[in-house]
């Protein structure tokens, strides 16, 4: 089963069927279907914020990256613990949550490098790179993080009660990503938060193909091209095409309006960032960086 990949499947099924058990629930006035399948699906990022809060233990020498805002975000998820400790226990999750962050973490550098000023997390998460990145500091770029009102309201609370001020060029964008016209409605939610359309943009798309239809991930890809701009990048997260049956990514990329792919699986990843071989499921996960 390690072999194939198999058990990350089936730990993200687990977490689908909670979602669609809590949806089947009776709704009520203070708890609406919609909030608690949110909540169901951003308990995961507990699990994504644990393994950042190990990285900052780590040997300095051994450190892929620094995350000072993780600890409080994996404090907070005491609730969850049982599926945090689920995806804490699969092959190659801990190595490839830190290996995909280093990996977006150096496009980004890359991106302020090559003169973009805005950056757009999507499906932001408990991601802190607005807060952490001395780059995206360096170059003034305005962060646009956009995820349910639900889960930034999270995001905010955690943040407060830690003593941490958001600076002004940290915008949180509320926004629902079941909406039909997610590429139109999503564009317009940026444009009403300061976003310059057309200026160039740097897109982090990390942890959310494995959550969304084949529709959504095509409405994100082609508003992440158009309202970007010319100079646009994306760097995202998917898991291999021949193990998910899904259109090969580099063509669905330039159907979308991305101009080239570069593709890595987990197991270029660990030889890029780390040393000795990779486990054999390190192949399941893939990091790419598409250029309009």
């Amino acid at each position: 089963m390690e072999k194939t990949g198999e058990s990350y499947q089936q730990a993200l099924r687990h977490v689908r069927a909670q979602e669609e058990r809590a949806a089947s629930e009776p709704a009520t006035s203070r708890t609406p279907d919609k909030v608690v399948r949110s909540r169901t699906v951003a308990d995961t990022a507990f699990s994504i914020a644990a393994v950042r809060a190990e990285e900052g233990r780590r040997p300095e020498g051994e450190r892929l990256f620094v995350d000072p805002y993780a600890d409080a975000f994996a404090a907070a998820g005491a609730h969850a613990a049982e599926s945090t400790q689920r995806f804490l226990d699969l092959p190659f999750f801990r190595d490839g949550v830190r290996l995909r962050t280093k990996f977006i973490d150096d496009c980004v550098r890359d991106g302020m490098t090559a003169g973009l000023d805005q950056v757009v997390l999507l499906g932001a998460g408990f991601d802190a790179r607005g807060l952490r990145m001395a780059e995206i500091e360096a170059r003034r770029a305005t962060v646009f993080e956009v995820d349910t009102p639900e889960q930034l309201a999270r995001k905010r609370h955690v943040l407060t009660a830690a003593g941490v001020k958001l600076p002004a060029r940290v915008v949180y964008v509320p926004f629902d990503f079941d909406t039909p016209d997610l590429e139109s409605e999503l564009a317009g939610a940026l444009e009403v938060a300061g976003f310059r359309p057309g200026a160039g943009a740097m897109f982090v798309w990390e942890g959310v193909i494995g959550y969304v239809d084949d529709t959504a991930i095509d409405q994100s890809l082609r508003l992440m091209a158009t309202a970007g701009g010319p100079r646009s990048r994306v760097a995202f997260t998917f898991a291999d095409e021949a193990h998910l049956g899904t259109e090969d990514m580099a063509v669905r990329t330039k159907r979308c309006g991305f101009g080239s792919l570069e593709s890595l699986a987990g197991d270029a990843l660990w030889r890029k960032y780390l040393p000795g071989d990779p486990p054999p499921t390190a192949w399941v996960m893939k990091v790419g960086l598409a250029i309009v």
